[in-house]
Parts: structure tokens; C-alpha cells; sequence
């Protein structure tokens, strides 16, 4: 059986529904007026963690800039260390003065393997360490 969310929310709502029920966006008409990059981002917030990790990868891959505060905003509101990790290699494909400023102040995350990615990056990228302002 498949499962419809409302792609602003996230609640669970019914096959045809034109007006989701919890935060009363037109689902279809809104959802269809968004650019894809624009739907990505609304994805960082889906319910499956797999499509969240798919979303954030997306992003990344197209260097997506104005997906940055989104993407902070999953890191700073998700436990699960495999999207923080996806979103924080999107932040390193993305790789804009502000990507690289929110990589280097999540460099002390207690996860050992996000510390890591973000040492590899700057490891692999030495001049974009002196470009972010420290």
C-alpha cells in the first residue's frame, strides 16, 4: 500500500487530497509550482530517512547554494548520524565560503566519523581552510 505525505508537513494524508488537513497547503497545486531544487529541500524534512539521505546527496551532486541553511537546519535537528554525514557532504560539494565556515564549525562533532569527513575535506581542499575565515 502506498503512503502520501503532504510535502510541506509531512503528516500522512489521504491519496487525493488537494488541501492537507494539518497545515492546509494546497498539496497539488503548490507542490507542482516548486523547481526541483526547491522540492529537495522540502525533502530534508520527509519522514524516510533514505529519501532525507537521497535529498541532501541530490543537493550536494548539484551544488545547490541556497540548500545551505536547510541542510544546517537537518544537522542541527536530526540524531541520525547518516544524514548528518550525507549533509555534511553536501556541504563539502556545495562548497561556498558559508558551506566551508559550517563545516569548520561542526569540526569538533562528537561523531568521530563526521569529524573525519570534514578533516578529509579540508585535507583534500587545503586553500578553501585559509578561504573560510580562520
Amino acid at each position: 500500500m502506498t503512503i502520501f505525505y503532504c510535502p510541506y508537513c509531512w503528516h500522512e494524508i489521504p491519496e487525493n487530497c488537494d488541501v492537507c488537513p494539518f497545515c492546509g497547503e494546497k498539496v497539488t497545486h503548490s507542490w507542482a509550482s516548486l523547481s526541483y531544487e526547491e522540492k529537495l529541500i522540502n525533502a530534508l524534512g520527509h519522514p524516510e530517512p533514505t529519501t532525507v539521505m537521497r535529498a541532501a546527496w541530490l543537493l550536494g551532486e548539484k551544488q545547490v547554494e541556497h540548500a545551505i541553511p536547510a541542510l544546517l537546519r537537518l544537522i542541527e535537528t536530526t540524531s541520525d548520524v547518516y544524514i548528518i554525514l550525507e549533509a555534511v557532504k553536501a556541504l563539502g560539494k556545495i562548497d561556498t565560503p558559508e558551506s566551508r565556515k559550517a563545516l569548520l564549525n561542526l569540526s569538533d562533532h562528537p561523531v568521530s566519523m563526521i569529524r573525519r569527513e570534514i578533516k578529509d575535506f579540508f585535507k583534500h581542499h587545503p586553500n578553501r581552510y585559509k578561504s573560510s575565515g580562520r
